[in-house]
């Protein structure tokens, strides 16, 4: 008689090592995460992990992912010290794919599956250096924000033909 072998993994970035305090059911079902960041990504747009029946898999299941890149201006040149705490602070976050600074900016990659420019701006705002805060800079950034939150919502509705609104 054999066993079924299976391994516990986060739906969110694939990590076999989860924690088991954060659990979630969701239609029935217990998911397991490794981080409370993907907790909380999979709250909040959960069709980006789990398939359906009707709909087939998610676009995570798929293998899909949504590389963003992004600029982030700075009111002033950032010192090696600074680089170096934004650096570790910004690749605790998954998702992140590579990062580039020069001069006032900060170049980021990331996945938008795992993580959103809000969340890494949040990240940065808790260094000791701050995001540029001109009327201009929140208005783009809100924009971002909003048009990002509008593609995980296209993406998380699947469709009967399994595209895409």
């Amino acid at each position: 008689m054999s066993k079924l072998a299976f391994t516990i993994h986060c739906p969110v970035c694939h990590m076999t090592k989860i924690n088991r305090s954060l659990l979630f059911n969701y239609q029935g079902v217990d998911h397991y995460f490794c981080s409370s960041q993907c907790l909380d990504r999979f709250k909040a747009h959960p069709h980006l992990f789990v398939g359906d029946p009707k709909h087939g898999l998610s676009p995570k299941q798929k293998g899909q992912n949504a590389l963003k890149k992004r600029r982030i201006g700075f009111s002033e040149p950032i010192d090696e010290e600074l680089k170096a705490v934004m650096e570790q602070s910004l690749l605790s976050l998954m998702g992140i794919e590579s990062l580039l600074f020069e001069e006032t900016f900060l170049y980021v990659t990331y996945d938008l599956l795992q993580v959103s420019l809000e969340e890494i701006e949040a990240a940065i705002d808790q260094s000791p250096g701050k995001l540029k805060s001109g009327v201009a800079d929140r208005i783009k950034r809100g924009f971002i924000h909003y048009s990002e939150e509008c593609e995980l919502d296209n993406l998380a509705h699947l469709t009967s033909d399994h595209g895409h609104h």
